[in-house]
């Protein structure tokens, strides 16, 4: 009886996985009729089209400036990091005389 409902419980997970994932895919793009009803309806057809496709165009560099913008940000935020003194150095600094037998241990053990 475990076994069984075990399995039916692992199917349903199964199951909601897969449909939030085919929920969370794209649509593909819409079929263009090979041969327009009149020449007026293609020639309006494909204005339209055009101008969907730069705004989709639009919209991407957007989003790509957006997230140029953000990569500046994080390398900002991080740029000191570098320069600062981390670990047994900075102990140097701090404490001077109190404890430099200590730390020197320290870097033999950690092979430095």
């Amino acid at each position: 009886m475990k076994k069984f409902l075990t399995g039916i419980i692992t199917v349903v997970i199964g199951l909601g996985f897969s449909m939030s994932t085919l929920v969370q895919a794209r649509p593909g793009t819409p079929a263009i009729p090979a041969v327009p009803a009149t020449p007026a309806q293609g020639k309006g057809m494909a204005v339209k089209e055009k101008e969907k496709a730069e705004e989709r165009a639009e919209k991407e560099g957007e989003k790509a400036e957006k997230n140029a913008e953000k990569e500046k940000e994080k390398a900002g935020r991080h740029a000191n990091k570098a320069a600062k003194k981390h670990g047994l150095d900075r102990a140097d600094e701090v404490a001077g005389e109190h404890g430099k037998q200590g730390r020197e241990n320290a870097r033999e053990k950690q092979g430095r």
